[in-house]
């Protein structure tokens, strides 16, 4: 073999013995990215976001129905930190569904029930419902529920309308969902999905038990979007 042939071979064998050597030092390197965040530290900037927030606008649903009884199959409106919710919240009443125009603030919530034509106080527990305003407490409501999820973990990620959503995923007991869905089960468990966008919003919250006696799994939604909007609510 001519000598300069043979440097050429040498110089191509020693690239590519430097080449396999740093790919063998990284090749059991993950990427810092798919490490991914410790769910406690995620949602505990999720729960400060939520509390900071002067008003966010929320979107509860569920495809489920007692076959008995009263009960809150969703709701839509905007809660704010004064603390009050206003919107409509759809329940099951006497086996008629409906959708009741609320007004939550100053510790009474207001509804105009069907076939009223003005606004009345009302006690919700009659209605098996919550007061809305108190999602907006910060123990009971929404955000307490962040850090009281047992086993949790992150469960990948999704893309919802424009956004990257981070999932994560563990259970809550009962007692902590029924004050925002009171036909939990106290003593029930309930698969918990939460999904934070990359500013640790909470976008998602999604519990998934039996919710309706005899009903098997249903599973309840609720949407977060509009953060920090100027909206101040009043008694109607």
């Amino acid at each position: 073999m001519p000598a300069d042939r043979r440097r050429v071979v040498a110089r191509a064998a020693l690239v590519v013995a430097l080449v396999s050597a740093v790919a063998g030092c990284g090749g059991n390197d993950k990427p810092a990215a798919a490490k991914g965040e410790d769910p406690t530290t995620a949602l505990a900037a999720a729960k400060k976001s939520f509390d900071d927030a002067s008003s966010v606008h929320l979107l509860l649903a569920t495809t489920s129905k007692p076959t008995s009884g009263d009960a809150v199959l969703g709701a839509d409106g905007t809660l704010t930190h004064q603390p009050a919710f206003e919107g409509k919240v759809k329940v099951v009443l006497s086996g008629f569904t409906a959708d009741v125009p609320v007004v939550a603030v100053g510790g009474k919530v207001y509804a105009k029930l069907p076939l009223t034509p003005s606004y009345a106080t009302i006690n919700p527990s009659e209605y098996s419902a919550p007061d809305p305003a108190e999602f907006a407490d910060t123990s009971k409501g929404i955000s307490g529920l962040l850090l009281k999820i047992k086993h949790v973990e992150q469960d990948g990620t999704e893309r919802v309308g424009k956004q990257v959503v981070t999932r994560y995923a563990g259970t809550l007991s009962g007692s902590y969902v029924a004050p925002i869905i009171p036909s939990a089960d106290d003593s029930g468990t309930y698969a918990t999905v939460i999904g934070l966008d990359t500013d640790h919003h909470l976008v998602s919250l999604k519990v998934t038990g039996e919710f309706f006696s005899g009903g098997g799994d249903e599973t309840y939604t609720i949407a977060f979007d509009h953060y920090d909007k100027s909206v101040k609510i009043s008694a109607p």
